[in-house]
């Protein structure tokens, strides 16, 4: 790459988001938590061309979330592998904090607004049919907080 992002992207407080947060990017990023890997068995391992795992991996080392190292074996060539950096660890880690916490806010959001409209039921402020309607309204848009395991 080029030395480091740009900028114009790195003073957008959301562009580390954005990528470390792809479905592949983040997939490496796990991976790599659990220790040093190489890119052939990175993409062996995703079930994707090594092209583009060589491909995040730049980007994640350019942005310090990931770093590389040589280790010599035995016999044959150097290999080249690459780990999670602490920087990268601690993302990681904020990320899934943000996401518990989204996911257990946005499952409050859904038990206030079911109250809410349980209470005018219960008042006499809509009818029965308004009501089912209304409840499935709210269940149609908080779908994904209601799926088993999901806290």
């Amino acid at each position: 790459m080029d030395g480091g992002p740009s900028r114009a992207v790195a003073d957008d407080p959301l562009e580390i988001v954005r990528i470390s947060a792809t479905p592949t990017r983040l997939q490496i990023l796990k991976l790599l938590q659990q220790g040093f890997d190489h890119p052939e068995d990175l993409a062996a391992k995703m079930k994707v061309r090594r092209q583009a795992i060589d491909k995040h991996l730049a980007e994640l080392f350019e942005w310090g979330l990931v770093d590389r190292a040589a280790v010599f074996p035995p016999t044959g060539r150097p290999r080249i592998v690459y780990q999670m950096t602490q920087r990268g660890k601690d993302l990681v880690d904020v990320l899934e904090q943000a996401a518990m916490e989204y996911r257990k806010t946005f499952r409050g959001d859904f038990e206030r607004e079911l109250e809410a409209l349980e209470a005018k039921l219960a008042a006499g402020e809509i009818a029965e049919e308004m009501y089912f309607k209304k409840r499935n309204q709210i269940e149609a848009r908080y779908q994904w907080v209601l799926r088993p395991g999901i806290d």
